[in-house]
Parts: structure tokens; sequence; C-alpha cells
């Protein structure tokens, strides 16, 4: 009759032996609530439901609090962590833990795992490997539910290892940890809160990042810090007062993480300037650190990004032979010029065996809670002397993201098998590219695309945009000396907005009146202004254009313009046919970054663009092209394969680098075809 009472009395007699997490804010939401029949109605249906679902909820071995915990709390943003989602983290677990990484049938050889999520958050991928062990273990030899237990146990207190900046998530790491044993009693857990913050006179704390300073001879968690093992002192975790830790720092089997990559300028701002100041100074400490201690590593950690520092703490944490490296990473890793230096440190350290791109068009990323696109990385440490060091990389597409556990497993063994037909397709990279850090065949689903964008780059005749032009300044600087008036009033005109309609022709005029806001930056940026500009934003499944031509030279606030010394008007009205062509559009859409739907793309990166050496090949067929197709209004890309205008550059650029016309069609049609320019599903 009275189902609160009922519960707290219970709910504070579970609490006085372990818990806390769970039966704290329980028992504190019970105190809440108002008295009365609708309520007490409420609490026995939800107690009903719990019933019902509480013997299988253990057996599903899902981190079940990660995605309310990360909607909920502020910080988590904040500080840079994103909630990968459980089906992802089975197929990062399952491909780290392969089925011949060891003898899965010798409990010794399962027992002497060392594995170590360094940003652990609330423990989704630490559960995710725990689940694959087990079912690993599983399919090698029967087990009654005494030796379930006891593996479970292993498991939990020597096998694995999470560390997070956040008390609230280690602490529902602890109680995940428990779902698949709850009737075990654990002497430990290797689940420790990092500190991250000032400490007053002494030099701040780092989380995690503080294991790469730590002493050369520092080789087990101890010297950074005690365990979360008391519930008097940290007032929640599910770890009884135990034995000291001593899970390794070194030599350890896999590293798995999904690491924070928020923009330093984000994080710590709950710290006050000062603080934020502090923290940001003692990065830079490790970062230069790092720098003095390994040759390799220069370059790989930089300012503006703290997921950069994990890189080389999972190198040093992994043992030199028969390791891997698993992680969840922004595809923009893989591709922006900015991350080249990382790409290399790792080809140079690990055998980059697998990177996984979703296109999905409705789910293209593995983490919850971000719009960015993602990808899965696998890098192995070789296996020896013997171990061949130029095994091509494979890039994976997928075609959807798996929606149940069972999908999730049937698209990694399809990965580990290299089966094409329904999940995924395959683009195999060679060594020597990958390891020069050209990760770009992730850019696209279709292997062909990918194989004819690498190709154009090494065909003769294609010299790149920086080799003969320079690039006038970026849309932001535009944006720092000029500002937009009152539509009517006089002043300088400019490219400024973007949206897909308001420039349909490649022949276009600038709409935008704008004044000076900084007088000197202003005069320099005109005397940089040019008649080609090219897009600093496309959306693949809208925009029309990636090049526009004025008559009278331009800036561009999306737009950046191409400076070139010869007065020959062809020539700009060829650049501008060739990048709205198929053979440009490849150009650009290798060089996506951000996402892939949505992409930007930095000078750095315009600068690497091909173009036709119309100092040796002429430039008649395409400037020629360029006027038959000016005023026709361009259609979106993902409408291309039956364009007549984008035929008739086709064909042009077909006549200016001897590339058949029918393989350019095959190439548009292809292109139209993407998942990231249709917006639609890919066929199987």
């Amino acid at each position: 009759s009275n189902p609160k009472e009922v519960l707290e009395i219970a709910w504070e007699s579970i609490l006085e032996k372990d818990y806390a997490p769970v039966f704290k804010p329980a028992l504190a939401v019970l105190g809440a609530l108002r008295e009365g029949n609708a309520i007490d109605d409420a609490i026995r249906a939800v107690a009903e439901c719990a019933n019902r679902v509480a013997d299988s909820l253990s057996d599903l071995g899902y981190d079940h609090a990660g995605p309310l915990y990360h909607s909920i709390l502020g910080s988590a943003k904040s500080d840079g962590a994103f909630y990968t989602n459980n089906l992802s983290a089975i197929m990062l677990a399952r491909l780290a833990l392969s089925e011949n990484f060891v003898d899965w049938a010798d409990p010794e050889a399962v027992a002497n795992l060392r594995i170590i999520d360094p940003a652990c958050g609330t423990g989704t991928l630490l559960m995710a490997a725990l689940r694959t062990i087990k079912a690993r273990v599983d399919a090698f030899r029967e087990m009654n539910s005494d030796e379930r237990n006891a593996l479970h146990k292993r498991l939990v207190e020597d096998v694995l290892c999470g560390l997070d900046i956040n008390q609230h998530g280690i602490q529902l790491a602890a109680c995940n940890m428990t779902l698949g044993a709850p009737t075990v009693d654990y002497e430990r857990m290797n689940l420790v809160t990092m500190p991250h913050c000032p400490q007053g006179d002494s030099p701040p704390k780092a989380g995690s990042l503080e294991i790469l300073t730590a002493a050369a001879d520092a080789r087990d968690l101890r010297v950074l810090t005690a365990p979360i093992r008391s519930l008097e002192t940290l007032d929640a975790t599910q770890v009884t007062e135990s034995a000291e830790i001593r899970f390794p720092l070194r030599n350890l089997d896999v590293v798995i993480m999904n690491a924070p990559f928020t923009a330093n300028e984000n994080r710590s701002r709950k710290y006050g300037d000062a603080g934020r100041k502090a923290m940001q100074r003692h990065e830079l400490d490790i970062k230069e650190h790092i720098e003095g201690r390994d040759d390799a590593a220069d370059g790989v950690v930089t300012t503006n990004s703290i997921g950069t520092f994990f890189t080389p703490i999972a190198d040093l944490l992994l043992k030199e032979t028969n390791a891997v490296l698993a992680k969840v990473i922004p595809t923009t890793a893989c591709t922006n010029t900015s991350g080249m230096a990382e790409r290399k440190f790792l080809a140079k350290r690990f055998q980059i065996e697998t990177v996984i791109t979703s296109h999905d068009p409705r789910r293209p990323n593995f983490s919850e809670n971000t719009a960015i696109h993602e990808s899965l990385l696998i890098c192995r440490r070789r296996i020896g002397n013997n171990d061949r060091s130029d095994r091509p990389t494979r890039f994976v597409a997928l075609r959807r993201m798996p929606s149940t556990p069972k999908e999730a497993v049937e698209a990694v063994d399809a990965i580990h098998v290299c089966d094409t037909r329904k999940w995924i397709t395959v683009y195999e990279q060679d060594a020597t590219r990958v390891g020069e850090g050209d990760w770009r065949p992730c850019q696209f689903l279709d292997p062909e695309l990918a194989g004819a964008a690498i190709q154009l780059e090494q065909a003769d005749g294609l010299i790149s945009l920086k080799s003969r032009y320079s690039l006038g300044p970026a849309g932001q600087r535009i944006r720092d000396a000029f500002q937009p008036v009152d539509e009517g009033s006089e002043g300088y005109r400019v490219f400024w907005g973007r949206s897909k309609d308001l420039r349909t022709t490649m022949e276009a005029t600038p709409e935008q009146s704008v004044v000076e806001r900084k007088e000197k930056l202003a005069t320099r940026y005109r005397g940089q202004a040019g008649h080609v500009l090219l897009t600093a934003r496309f959306n693949t499944q809208s925009g029309r254009l990636l090049a526009i031509y004025s008559k009278k030279p331009a800036l561009g606030s999306m737009w950046v313009p191409v400076q070139y010394e010869t007065t020959d008007s062809d020539e700009a009205k060829a650049l501008c046919a060739w990048f709205n062509g198929t053979l440009g559009a490849l150009g650009f859409l290798i060089r996506r970054s951000s996402t892939l739907a949505n992409p930007s793309f930095s000078q750095a990166e315009l600068n690497t663009l091909q173009i036709p050496d119309f100092k040796i090949i002429g430039c008649a067929p395409l400037a020629e092209a360029f006027e038959r197709t000016k005023h026709i209004p361009a259609k979106p890309w993902k409408y291309a394969a039956d364009e007549d205008m984008r035929d008739l550059i086709d064909h042009a650029a077909a006549q200016t680098t001897g590339i058949e016309i029918e393989t350019i069609r095959d190439w548009r049609s292809r292109l139209s075809r993407e998942p990231t320019v249709s917006n639609e599903y890919a066929e199987e």
C-alpha cells in the first residue's frame, strides 16, 4: 500500500553494502516525490517494468547509463567527451579483439590480457571489450554459470582498466562493469578518476595526459592516483576497500578509446580565465616534454585539440609487438593537412590495418551528440621482425550503420573477411601512401571514385594549383575587413552568402555591398581579388558550383579568389569550368574536412588541387566550354549524371587530359550516387 516506503527500506539496506551510484540518487528521487495515489501508481508501474527486464538486462552487457548521462551533463560536451553508442562500441571491440588475437581457449592467455581506455567516460568501450572477450571464449569452450562469473570477475579485476577526468562517469562505469555478473563480489576495479584542474600553488593536473610525464620507472597507476574504492571519501563507487591497484602503464595489449577532440578554446572555461590559462600552459609543457623525448612525435600534438595527446599516450602504453590501438576518430583526422604529422607518426609505429567510415546518410557518426563524420581506426603493432610492413590499409565504407547487436557483429565479420556483398565496400591503399599520410580514400563509398581521384593526382599534364597560382584572402579575413550594408547602399561589392539558390551559373556578379571595417586590411585585400573564386564550404547534397567567374576581380566571404599573373581571361574561364566538371569535383571531394556532406576547404587544401597545366596543353577546349555553359543554371551534383551542362564541360576535360569521355561520364554517374551527395542509401 506504500510502495515508496517499501523501496526506501530495501534500497537503504542495499546501500549499506554497495551500489551508491545507483541507490543514493534513487533515494533522493523518492524523497522528492509528493504523496498521493497517482505517484504510488506510477511507482508500481515502473517497478513492474523493471521486473520484466531485470533478468535480461545483465545479459545484454551494454552501457545503459551513457546515453542519459551525456544528454544531461553539460560538462561532458565542454570537456570534449562524446558518448560512443553501444553498437559502435561492439564493432570497435570486435575489430580489435579479433578471433586470432590470442588463444581464446586458454584461460591464462585471456587472464593475462591488459586493456585500457584512457578516456573511458561511463565505460561503454570497456563494456564492449568485456562482452567481446566473453563471446570469444564462449566460441572456444563451454562454461557453466560459475565459470562465467569467475571469468567476468577476472576480467573486471585484472584485465580491464578505465581512466577519466569525470568522477560521475567513473562511478557509472563501475556500475556498468557489474552488470554481466551482479552476484559477484569484486575485490577491486581498475577505474580511476584522473585529476583535471588547477592545483593552487602546485602545477595543474591534466587528467590522463599526466601519463606522458610520469617518471621513466613508473610502471603502474600508483604513481598517478589512488583508485576510487571508498564510499565514505568519494560518495559513489561499487568497489569496497580493496588491495592497492597495480594495473600497469606499460606493455599493454589493447588501447581502446574515443578520445576527446573538442577545440582547446572551448575547454576548461569552468575554471575561469586564470585557471584555463594555467591548464593550457601545463598542456603546452607536456607537449614540449613529449617532443623532447621522442623526435618522431614532433608536430603530432597540436595545441588546437586535446585529442592529439592521446596518440603518444597509446604509443607509450602499448607493448612493442602484437598490440592493438582501436579508436573512434573524426574523419577529418584522416584528411586535414593539420593531421598529417599524427598520421605519419601512427603509420611509423603501427600497421594501419583498417579505417572504417560510415556512409549511412542518416547516421554518419559512431558517437552520439555530434554532427561530424567519424571513423573507426584499427592499428596493430607488427608481430615480430618477420611481419610484413608493406601490407596495404583497408579503407572500409559502411553502406549503412547496424541497427542491432546481431547486425553489428555481422558487419564486423564482413569486414574481417572482406565480404562486400551487403555491408561494405573496400579500397586498399598501399603502405607507402598511407605512410606518407594519405588516408583520403575514406571520403568515398565507391572505391572506383577513390581510385579515380588518386589517379588524377598522378596524371601527366596536371599540376597543383599552388605551383601556378596564389590564393587571395580567406572568407574570415574578408569578414574582419568589411561589413555588409543594407541592400541598395553604395559600396564595394563582394560575394557574401552561399545559399544554394544565390548563385546558379558559373558567371556571377557580387551581390553584397560592404564598407570598410578595417581600412588597411581592406585596401590590402582588394589587391588580392580575382576573376575566379573557389568555394571554401560546400553542401554536397544541395550545392551547385565549386567555382565561379566574375568579370571584375572580386572577393568573397565564402569564396577564395585565385590570383594569376597572366592577363589571358580564357585561362581563368578554363579554370572555372574545370572545377565545375567531374574531374575538378573529384579533386575537391577527396579533400573534404569537418563533415563529408557539408565540408569546408582550407587554403592549404585548396592549394593542392590538381589542375591542367595550361601552359603546356592549352586551355581552349575548357574556355570554350565555359562560354557555352556560363549562363546555364547548374543542378545540384546529385542530378549531374544526365546533366548536359556537365557533359559539355567533361567533353572539354577529356580533350584536355586525354581521359576517355565514357570513363569521365561513369565517374560522374557514380559521384551522383554517393550517399553524401544523393542523401540516399547505397544499393547493396
